[in-house]
């Protein structure tokens, strides 16, 4: 619903300002979360702030302060549910780095095309949170989980060249967003860039 005056909050990552609702009254409130000085700007937040694609796609502003980047893993869209995670938790990180549930999600995604009884002993350590059997399975298959990870990269950087290549030949006015698009293609491909350096580095 439209919050006239509400709506006029900026997104950040770091915020100052809390939303909340009384659906009985149909009265929304904004509090302060922390002393603002005068002139400062008010923020809320509009999702998750670390991973800006979302933010993109939803409101059409790319947030660079975001750490990193979704994975882009679409293709294992059916274990992410399995291991109860979600877009936030998998993540690229601007400095190359790669979160755990990532490796978590792509291991479990091999065995269970592989071998589905070695995919339900990981499954059960990744929800019991049995580090040490997850790290034997993680060692045991680290050369297939690199190289799925690696081929995920290298055709996402191919795709992002490709499409980032056509938008730049659209007409601005025609297509006035195109300016953002690309930006948001440049966020993510230097992520995934310093992903693949640390990934063909291992």
């Amino acid at each position: 619903f439209l919050a006239p005056m509400i709506d006029m909050f900026n997104h950040g990552a770091e915020t100052e300002v809390e939303i909340s609702y009384d659906a009985n009254a149909g009265d929304c409130y904004a509090y302060s979360t922390v002393d603002i000085p005068a002139g400062s700007p008010l923020r809320v937040s509009y999702g998750d702030p670390a991973d800006p694609t979302p933010l993109f796609a939803n409101y059409g502003f790319l947030d660079d302060s975001a750490p990193g980047s979704f994975c882009k893993l679409m293709n294992m869209m059916e274990e992410m549910e399995e291991l109860g995670y979600g877009f936030s938790n998998l993540l690229f990180y601007k400095d190359g780095s790669i979160s755990r549930e990532v490796y978590d999600l792509v291991l479990y995604h091999l065995l269970k095309k592989s071998d589905p009884n070695l995919a339900d002993g990981y499954y059960q350590a990744v929800m019991n949170g049995d580090e040490a059997t997850k790290g034997q399975y993680q060692d045991q298959y680290w050369q297939y989980t690199k190289e799925e990870l690696q081929k995920h990269v290298d055709g996402l950087l191919d795709d992002l060249d490709r499409w980032s290549t056509l938008a730049g030949s659209y007409d601005l006015n025609v297509h006035p967003r195109v300016p953002v698009i690309l930006q948001h293609n440049a966020f993510v491909m230097e992520t995934f860039s310093r992903v693949k350096g640390n990934l063909d580095n291992m």
